[in-house]
């Protein structure tokens, strides 16, 4: 049996197990995922707004337990791939002590003449067998040698394979750690809610009451400023408007567009019927992504507004914001290319479910405005991104 062979066969059996067990699970988090990013209104009671805190931590809960078996399966690949490479490097070893063999078998006899030979035998068969048995040797002498490159190819592909794993295993628990941020941040949300409401309905409805005053007011502050910001646009420091100026921010569905939205027309919280931006809605801890080469320019929180958002500058002037976050990965001062992964989608500020708020302003109009009840809001001459998205 071949070095490792019973090891690498039991190991194929556990990762094809591990394969199972991730599919099935997968089907469960899209599940759990769907659940989560079901378009809704605003809670109006503190049973809904449990409901679906607990939809996004049992969404959450269901990626990190995926990302688990994922990086069980991995390491088990690892572990059999290592395996594989020192069986294949045993082969190698025991191939090249086959060729000396034989190399030194030919070379003993290669001082002896065919003629000398034939004197030798009494018996002309046995001189033929033994022409023929030289003959033999040279070759499965070619057969090792090329037995030996195939082997060494193979090993090759092995190595690279190793290391991709390798460094699939390192995504994976980063992705992980992550996760298990993500949702530490939802838990102490929930937590912080039932302490600030006691878990008594009539403290929730005087805190709701509360929260929508203080949304209604920043979003009136918030398109007051940018309104004059948009009257005064210099058109010719605008970036031409054309598809694939920018990508897309987020994978997810498009749940309000720019200006006045049907949302807006019917939300107080936004004055004049104006959406500064455009919502993607997905699941709590969907990637949120540079849509274009540039610099990170603030990493901010504003509560009753953006929630954790992130500001970049691009290379061609543009400014986009990136709101509503559960977690923010850049940091300030930062170079960002095309699809580095910035933050991650949520729910936080001024939000009715897991989405992204992302916004572009014009080139030198972004600026920043402290405000007494939300802590530190961008502000801009806003774009329509659709402009400028593929």
């Amino acid at each position: 049996m071949p070095v490792f062979a019973g090891e690498i066969d039991d190991l194929k059996q556990q990762i094809e197990e591990r394969s199972k067990e991730i599919k099935e699970l997968k089907q469960k988090e899209d599940a759990y995922k769907e659940a989560a990013s079901e378009a809704h209104v605003a809670a109006s009671s503190l049973e809904e707004l449990i409901v679906d805190y607990n939809k996004q931590i049992r969404s959450v809960e269901g990626g990190i337990y995926l990302k688990q078996k994922e990086i069980s399966a991995v390491t088990l690949e690892i572990k059999r791939t290592e395996l594989t490479i020192l069986s294949k490097e045993e082969d190698i070893k025991r191939i090249h002590a086959y060729i000396a063999a034989v190399l030194r078998e030919i070379y003993e006899g290669s001082d002896e003449e065919i003629t000398a030979m034939m004197f030798k035998y009494d018996d002309f068969s046995e001189f033929f067998n033994q022409v023929e048995y030289r003959d033999n040797l040279q070759k499965e002498l070619k057969n090792q040698l090329d037995a030996v490159k195939e082997l060494k190819e193979r090993l090759e592909e092995e190595r690279e394979a190793l290391s991709s794993k390798r460094d699939d295993l390192k995504a994976l628990k980063t992705e992980l750690e992550t996760s298990n941020a993500i949702l530490a941040n939802q838990s102490a949300e929930k937590k912080n809610l039932l302490a600030e409401t006691k878990n008594e309905e009539s403290h929730y409805k005087n805190l709701l009451k509360t929260v929508k005053e203080k949304q209604e007011a920043i979003q009136r502050e918030i398109f007051e400023l940018e309104d004059k910001l948009r009257q005064a646009i210099d058109a010719s420091s605008i970036p031409a408007a054309r598809p694939g100026v920018l990508n897309w921010p987020a994978e997810g569905k498009l749940s309000q567009g720019y200006g006045c939205t049907q949302f807006a027309k019917t939300s107080k919280a936004y004055p004049a019927c104006f959406h500064n931006g455009i919502d993607i809605a997905g699941p709590t801890g969907t990637p949120v992504k540079s849509t274009r080469k540039g610099k990170v320019i603030a990493v901010q929180n504003a509560p009753y507004a953006y929630g954790k958002w992130i500001a970049i500058e691009h290379d061609n002037g543009l400014i986009t914001l990136y709101g509503h976050l559960s977690l923010q990965s850049a940091s300030v001062g930062q170079e960002v290319d095309w699809g580095t992964i910035i933050g991650y989608m949520g729910s936080t500020g001024y939000s009715t479910g897991s989405h992204v708020h992302f916004t572009v302003y014009a080139p030198n109009t972004y600026t920043t405005q402290p405000s007494a009840i939300s802590g530190i809001l961008p502000i801009g001459a806003t774009l329509n991104p659709f402009d400028y998205l593929p």
